[in-house]
């Protein structure tokens, strides 16, 4: 028998690997490959938004935010410990990465077995790769997917969970081999063969029953696996739905339908009660009726609704951590869940608004597009590529979409129970999170990490369609003839290395490994305080990194950060009041609870219960201790306080001093030209550093240092001091090239310090890329003008009044410069031009009838009107 037909490959001469050998090496270098690149472009420290109180809570075993993640904070935990020379917040990402990459091989296994399950085992070399070249394909498309690499490098709960749910897919694709857990007729006839028709019998049975067993737990494992990754993030459930539906469609099981449909009625509701519905008595109702249904099925002599809800208690029992940790009082102890009542709201995250999927945010239109932008960034093959109007880089997309369409639909002919399996849980994933999430179309960031296990399953469908696609052609091949059969593996590699052509397009937009940005902007915000400060900051942005740095870098624990949106919430203002660094609370605990929000008096405009708190803090520290504003927090939260606040930088201070708009020049420059850090923001000789990828989120955030620099230029001009103007608004364009404000100015002070040739060259650059700007006409026209050179100056602010036909200043300028000129012609012009567009303003048709009395008395052009008149 030959090798090929054993299942055996000939690798050289005098070697031969078992297929299943290769399917694991292949299987564990997919693995290698994934965790090697998530480990090079994994983050450097932290990140924004949560990444810092996962890294922090991990490290100092606290409690996040709601609905608390303990399992996540507890392998975070663990990964802290790991022996390795590298940052706590490196080990943390690590978990990322390794769990990403564990979530690459899951994918790798159940596209191998889908395909097994469609075509069977491969006959020949040839189907062998087939069957291996459509997983790979599959694998690295997932890969190199935008939203699963950007989990996959910072410290977040998704690649944990999508992990979870990968590998509850691969065991439900295993027990479907043999759900009725039959032996063969060879293997009967081969046990009675060898232990003689009596003994073989009893043997018979007994192995059936370990089937049993064995198919049975593969289900229970399922279900605890799936309940201990509640402790990782709720959505890991999420897959729960595929498997059920698949259970349910086979006949032929160990456990009854009826027996599934009680388990599932159980554990929808308590699911329920985490998320959609927020009535307590109805939970109790529920589970109720749900406990009378797990006794009548146990004394119906059927135990496993009973296993597999103990098994849930017990997954889910990892929050105890949450109620034992609290009372040890961490330095992050979010919602204080020191009692069951408190642990119960956690749970059911009762500090956020319900979700309400009958009230839609925002038009069901915009959601939809919403997830297809997000769907149309995960596996393109390249940036913008234009080819006359088409994008060739958008438009490549169509090939791996292509794909996974191609498996959605093969495997729904081949194989309809894997394919209600991967199928359901999509749609779960992409069209049932748009119903049940609901994003309204003025979300604070990007949510596409909410459809990151949507994009896992579409990549396992991709994979099955780039197996299909392969075998299409081999089906045809053995009509047609051999031509097109030697196609298929060099269309095989071909579709591999599509597969990998995404890391080029990807690679530099999730490299984190330099990116120290939201680091150094704590450390930026905190550098620059007074001991012993108070840190007034907004939301989870520019909070939860300031958390990192103090509890795992310990730098500036002096400084007690107040989240306002967190002042709202009576354990937040207990923990603050308690704990050290200390806030002046001296209100009880009674009269905490108390706080509601109220209605002025004076306008009757809603007083926010931060609000009545940031009012009490500020009269009780008296001055005593140095109170800022983070630049991040809303206008209205400190303009009550506007006429006492003193801008530093990042932050604005409360000083005694009654003012408006008040600057420190002083303060301000010591900041941003020798306290704060400009990794990955400006390079050693202060340009632009374009090295990080800084997505829109980051670049807003990073204008807030343009605001400062380009303050410090507008007071430097105003003290005529325009080489440092330069200087200062040259940083804060370098620092955001984006960066709007002052950009007209910026031209300007480059004339007053003498940069003619700077500032023709910085308006020829603006006038690019908007030609109907008319400020940077009229100021390259300055520029001319003080070099001395106004015949140009003159010829700009013509070609300007065509491009900017209704900027007021360009027509001006342009008569003032004729006029100097002499030009009575060109003066003309300007003032009959605008007139004509503009035949309301009275200013210009003043001066256009009176034009020849104006040039002559105020730029001395042409005759008197009046001797001419007289003669």
């Amino acid at each position: 028998m030959s090798a090929a037909a054993d299942g055996r490959w000939n690798i050289r001469k005098g070697y031969c690997m078992s297929e299943k050998t290769f399917n694991r090496s292949l299987a564990a270098l997919i693995f290698v490959i994934s965790l090697i690149v998530y480990v090079m472009t994994m983050a450097a420290t932290t990140s924004f938004w949560d990444s810092g109180e996962f890294i922090a809570t991990s490290y100092i075993l606290g409690i996040p935010h709601s609905p608390g993640t303990p399992l996540y904070v507890l392998v975070g935990r663990v990964f802290c410990l790991l022996p390795f020379a590298v940052s706590v917040a490196q080990k943390v990402n690590l978990l990322s990465a390794f769990s990403a990459a564990l979530g690459i091989l899951m994918v790798y296994l159940v596209i191998g077995q889908v395909i097994r399950f469609m075509y069977g085992a491969g006959k020949t070399a040839l189907e062998r790769f087939i069957r291996y070249a459509g997983p790979v394909a599959g694998s690295f498309f997932l890969m190199f997917s935008d939203t699963y690499w950007t989990n996959a490098s910072e410290s977040e709960v998704y690649a944990l969970s999508t992990f979870v749910m990968g590998l509850c897919t691969l065991l439900a694709l295993r027990w479907l081999k043999n759900p009725s857990c039959e032996i063969s007729a060879s293997e009967k006839e081969e046990i009675v063969q060898s232990a003689g028709k009596a003994e073989g019998s009893r043997l018979i049975e007994g192995l059936i029953e370990k089937k049993k067993d064995h198919s049975r737990n593969i289900i229970l494992l399922i279900v605890y696996l799936l309940s201990l990754g509640i402790g990782f993030h709720l959505g890991t459930v999420m897959v729960y739905g595929g498997i059920f539906l698949m259970l349910f469609i086979v006949k032929e099981k160990v456990f009854s339908n009826f027996e599934l449909l009680v388990f599932t009625f159980g554990f929808g509701a308590i699911v329920a009660d985490m998320t959609i519905h927020k009535h307590s008595g109805l939970t109790v109702v529920l589970l109720i009726i749900f406990a009378i249904l797990v006794m009548w099925t146990t004394m119906s002599k059927s135990r496993f609704v009973l296993s597999a809800s103990l098994l849930v208690l017990l997954g889910i029992s990892v929050h105890l951590f949450l109620l034992i940790r609290s009372h040890w009082d961490p330095e992050l102890d979010m919602v204080d869940p020191e009692n069951w009542r408190a642990l119960y709201a956690h749970l059911r995250r009762e500090q956020y608004p319900p979700i309400n999927v009958m009230v839609r945010k925002s038009s069901v239109l915009f959601q939809v597009g919403q997830f297809a932008r997000y769907f149309r960034e995960q596996f393109r093959l390249a940036g913008d590529l234009f080819l006359g109007p088409l994008n060739l880089g958008k438009a490549s997309i169509v090939i791996p979409v292509t794909l996974g369409l191609y498996g959605i639909v093969t495997n729904f002919v081949r194989d309809r129970r894997t394919w209600i399996l991967n199928f359901t849980n999509l749609a779960i994933n992409t069209l049932g999170l748009i119903i049940l999430l609901n994003f309204s179309d003025q979300e604070p960031r990007e949510r596409d990490y909410f459809y990151g296990p949507g994009f896992y399953f579409f990549a396992i469908f991709i994979g099955i369609g780039a197996t299909a696609f392969l075998m299409m052609m081999l089906d045809y091949a053995r009509e047609k003839g051999r031509v097109l059969k030697q196609a298929i593996v060099p269309a095989g590699i071909l579709l591999i290395i599509l597969s990998v052509i995404p890391a080029g397009y990807q690679w530099h937009k999730h490299d984190r490994s330099n990116n120290y940005l939201p680091r150094d902007y704590a450390y930026n915000m905190l550098a620059s305080l007074e001991p012993d400060a108070i840190l007034v900051t907004n939301g989870d942005n520019d909070t939860y990194p300031l958390w990192y740095i103090q509890n795992v870098e310990k730098y500036r624990t002096d400084v007690r950060v107040m989240n306002r949106m967190l002042l709202n919430t009576p354990w937040y203002i207990k923990q603050i009041r308690d704990n050290y660094p200390k806030v002046p609370i001296t209100l009880t605990d009674q009269q905490i609870d108390g706080l509601r929000p109220v209605r002025s008096s004076v306008d009757g405009s809603i007083i926010w219960v931060y609000t009545r708190m940031l009012d009490h803090v500020i009269k009780n520290v008296s001055w005593k201790q140095p109170i800022y504003f983070g630049v991040t927090v809303p206008s209205e939260v400190w303009q009550r306080y506007s006429d006492y606040l003193e801008m530093e930088g990042m932050v604005r201070r409360l000083v005694p001093v009654k003012g408006r708009f008040m600057v420190s020049d002083f303060m301000m420059a010591r900041n941003m030209g020798e306290i704060y850090s400009w990794r990955g923001v400006l390079t050693d000789e202060g340009l632009t550093d374009d090295s990080v990828y800084k997505p829109e989120d980051v670049i807003k955030m990073y204008q807030n240092y343009s605001v400062a620099a380009m303050q410090l230029a507008v007071d430097a001009a105003n003290a005529n001091d325009f080489p440092g103007a330069v200087r200062w608004g040259e940083m804060a364009f370098n620092i955001s090239p984006s960066f709007s404000w002052g950009k007209k100015e910026m031209g300007f002070y480059y004339i007053r310090n003498g940069q003619q040739d700077k500032a023709i060259e910085y308006y020829n650059k603006l006038i690019k890329m908007e030609p109907g700007n008319g400020d940077y006409w009229v100021g390259i026209a300055a520029a001319y003008e003080s070099s001395g050179r106004i015949d140009l100056s003159l010829s700009t602010l013509l070609e300007g009044a065509a491009a900017a036909p209704d900027n007021k200043d360009v027509f001006k300028h342009g008569f003032q410069v004729a006029a100097l000129l002499g030009k009575r012609e060109d003066a003309v012009f300007f003032v009959k031009k605008w007139v004509e567009r503009h035949p309301s303003d009275r200013e210009f048709i003043s001066l256009y009838e009176n034009i020849d009395r104006v040039l002559y008395e105020e730029f001395g052009v042409g005759a008197d009107p009046d001797s001419a008149g007289e003669r």
